[in-house]
Formats: C-alpha cells, sequence, structure tokens
C-alpha cells in the first residue's frame, strides 16, 4: 500500500467522495504508524503553500539553461530539439558503447558492473574504453554490489549475498537475507570501516494484508564477509520496514545509518562498535540524532564533499530536502523548490576533479507529470547548484551509475524511455562525463 500516493491523490479531489476517502485514507495511515509523517507533511506543505520558509531555506540554483528530456526520450536545449549527443556533449558528457546498469570502480581502478542487456551478468573492465568481459552470470537478476578495499566483491541476487575473493571466478553464498526480494541499496546501503568490518543494511518492501513484513536487519561481517552477525536494534526501536543508508563517513569519522518508513531516523555510530546497541550521550552504540520526525530523517542517499556531508530526503509527494552538516550536531536543511520538491533525492556520487570535488545528485518520482525530475551537482559543497537534465519521471528515468571505492572523477549516468503504456522499455545508451 502506497500512502505517499494516496496522500497525493487527495490533492486532486474535489467531489462529494472526498470526505470518504479521506476515511479510507486516515485508517491506512494508522495501520502502516505513519500518522508521524504525514503531521510532517502537512507541517511541510503549510510551510511552503503560505510561504513561512525564507528564501534562503529553498535550494539555490545557477541561472543558466538546463536539458529537458521529453516523452520520446529526446533531449532538448528548452529552445529546440537537437541531437541527443550534441545536447549531451554541451554539458560535458559523451556517449559510452557499454550499457552499464551498475558500474563500481576498485581500488586498482578497473571496473565491475552489470548490464541493462544482461543484468544478471557480471562484467569486468580495464577501463572505461576497453570493452567489458563476462565473468560470472548469476540465477537471477544482479539487485547491488560492492567492492571492499581489497577489492572482494559481494553481489547481491534474490536475496542473497555472494562474495568473490578471486576477481570473480567463483563465488560463494554467504549471506542470506530475511526475503528474496531483499537487498542493499547500490551506492548507499553497505559500507566498510577503516579495520574492514562490513555493514549492511536490508533494503525491501514487501505488504503483507495490513502491513509492512519488517526487513529492517542490520548486518556486519569482522572476517572480510565469510560470516554474518544480524541485529534488529533497529526493530527493537520500532522501525517498521527497512533500511536505507549505511555509510562510513570519513569526515565524520562515524557510521551513517538512517531507516524507514514510519520512523524515518538518522542515527550515527562514532566509536564504530556495538552495533546492536542503542545508546545516548558518547557510549558505544548507536546514537539517535532526531528527536521528532519533522526535524531529521526520511534519507535515501549521502555524499561527502570532505568538508561535510550531504543526505538527500526521501518524501515521495510530500516536500523534500538536501540536509548539510559538518559536525554530526548542527544540520542545515534546505528545501527543494517547485517543481522538484516531491521528488524523492534518490541518489549523490561524489566526483574528483583538479578544482576540488563536485556532488551529483538524481530526484526521482514517478506519481505525476507535474512532479518534475531533475539531475544536478553542485561544486560549492551546496551552496548553490546546476540544473543538467530536468525530465518527467513517468516516462524517463536518469540515473547516477557509478560508484567508486577510492576517490574517483568516473560519472556514468543512464538514461531509460519506458514508453506508452503496454509498450516495450527502451534504454538509452549511456553518457560519462569528460
Amino acid at each position: 500500500m502506497d500512502v505517499s500516493s494516496r496522500y497525493y491523490n487527495i490533492l486532486k479531489i474535489r467531489d462529494r467522495n472526498l470526505l470518504k476517502y479521506l476515511w479510507g485514507f486516515l485508517l491506512s495511515i494508522y495501520r502502516v504508524g505513519k500518522l508521524r509523517e504525514l503531521s510532517s507533511f502537512c507541517y511541510w506543505e503549510v510551510n511552503h503553500r503560505f510561504k513561512l520558509y525564507r528564501p534562503s531555506r529553498y535550494i539555490l540554483f545557477q541561472k543558466q539553461a538546463c536539458l529537458l528530456l521529453n516523452h520520446q526520450g529526446e533531449l532538448s536545449d528548452q529552445a529546440s530539439l537537437v541531437n541527443d549527443q550534441i545536447a549531451l556533449e554541451a554539458v560535458g558528457f559523451e556517449r559510452l558503447m557499454t550499457d552499464w546498469k551498475y558500474c563500481i570502480e576498485a581500488a586498482d581502478y578497473t571496473l565491475w558492473g552489470c548490464r541493462f542487456s544482461n543484468p544478471t551478468a557480471l562484467y569486468h573492465s580495464e577501463n572505461q574504453l576497453s570493452t567489458p568481459v563476462l565473468v560470472h552470470s548469476f540465477t537471477g537478476a544482479i539487485s547491488s554490489m560492492f567492492i571492499s578495499r581489497n577489492s572482494t566483491l559481494f553481489v547481491c541476487c534474490d536475496g542473497l549475498i555472494y562474495r568473490s575473493m578471486n576477481r570473480g571466478i567463483s563465488f560463494e553464498a554467504v549471506l542470506h537475507l530475511s526475503s528474496s526480494v531483499s537487498y542493499f541499496l547500490y551506492n548507499n546501503g553497505m559500507t566498510e570501516l577503516p579495520n574492514q568490518v562490513l555493514l549492511l543494511g536490508e533494503y525491501g518492501s514487501i505488504w503483507n494484508k495490513n502491513s509492512w513484513q519488517n526487513l529492517a536487519f542490520l548486518y556486519y561481517s569482522t572476517d572480510g564477509g565469510q560470516t554474518w552477525n544480524r541485529t534488529d536494534f533497529l526493530q527493537r526501536s520500532g522501525v517498521n520496514k527497512h533500511i536505507h543508508v549505511v555509510r562510513y563517513s570519513p569526515h565524520l569519522k562515524a557510521i551513517v545509518l538512517t531507516d524507514g518508513d514510519n520512523r524515518k531516523q538518522l542515527w550515527l555510530n562514532s566509536t564504530l562498535t556495538h552495533f546492536s546497541e542503542q545508546v545516548s550521550k558518547k557510549q558505544p552504540g548507536w546514537r539517535l540524532v532526531n528527536r521528532f520526525h519533522h526535524q531529521m530523517g526520511g534519507y535515501l542517499s549521502m555524499a561527502e564533499t570532505g568538508t561535510s556531508i550531504l543526505l538527500g530526503s526521501d518524501y515521495l509527494g510530500g516536500t523534500n530536502f538536501l540536509i548539510q552538516t559538518q559536525d554530526g550536531r548542527r544540520f542545515e536543511k534546505k528545501v527543494m523548490s517547485d517543481p522538484y520538491r516531491r521528488s524523492p533525492v534518490v541518489n549523490m556520487v561524489t566526483r574528483e576533479t583538479p578544482t576540488g570535488n563536485e556532488i551529483w545528485a538524481i530526484t526521482y518520482s514517478c506519481l505525476s507529470s507535474h512532479n518534475r525530475c531533475l539531475l544536478m551537482y553542485t561544486k560549492d559543497s551546496g551552496k548553490t547548484w546546476v540544473k543538467v537534465i530536468d525530465f518527467d519521471g513517468t516516462q524517463n528515468e536518469v540515473r547516477l551509475v557509478t560508484s567508486s571505492v577510492n576517490p574517483s572523477s568516473l560519472l556514468f549516468i543512464s538514461i531509460t524511455y519506458y514508453g506508452k503504456a503496454g509498450s516495450q522499455l527502451h534504454t538509452h545508451q549511456l553518457y560519462s562525463l569528460k
């Protein structure tokens, strides 16, 4: 049951069935424990509608034209339709020959990933110009990937985590997640600590009659991923669904963890120990950062600039934010402006350049054509942002494809055109930033 989409649909009802629909909606909200989230949605909506937010509370976009992706998957420069490749080259992209779906740059700068044309297979490439070589085929589609600093490969498929220590020659199943549809969020849901301890947050959505199946388990391994320990401390604290972000922050020297669905909380672990314990103040374990839902929480993505971290919110159909912190104690919240406000920030990637780090972010919603989606980046740690591609999430999807073990200049994006209802999915070629 998608509460966010039903919340959005209420805004469009104008007839006598409104009270009946509203009563059913409130019952649904109560059953899934989202009253606090609904109250936050309303609080943010009132602040936005009645202009109670100061202009400085909104994300500041630089005044320059961006590319538009139309319903046929064609790019334009807001003035006239132009060739896709010419349009993207104008903002620094070039076409890739490989249709990467996920692509991770390892510590030795080789590339590992899967492809849209063969999502069940793992591929390896010496660099972005080399032809990828098929390394291993799995029984189902690859749902996520991770590579440790010592080049150990982890692949998630059908609720299983597979590990390879010989560059993909062989894989062994090392962890069974709690359902066959479970996985960890690519680029956000698995991390490695300085002492090589691995952590993984389970993600998935299973609706059982009147409630979500609880998949909010955190897993950790102290032996390179051979064996795993499972902790349910989030479930014991009241979380009812799954985990979004599990990332180690070199700047904060702490693990950042965010959960969804009913609580949408932010946790920090600065001691890098006691992964099964919720604590207060400076005790070892997980410290809850936000006391109330409307203050903080609901984060789906994270990126680091070197001087601060950025978190992207997950409020489909509501108001979305980008949050910045330098110390893990003080947080600056910036509101996404319309028409992008209702699109969650689903992924962010840090890109290293000669002039400093860039943060690339993608917002995405498929609820309505009025909720525009955006590929954007910042060169100044989130003070200002540049719009790159504006698109309709009901017709197209733009994804950040790359991740990396070390700081990297690599950045791939994919553009997918869904076509009309009932038509076959069409995936555009990928592009890399020069």
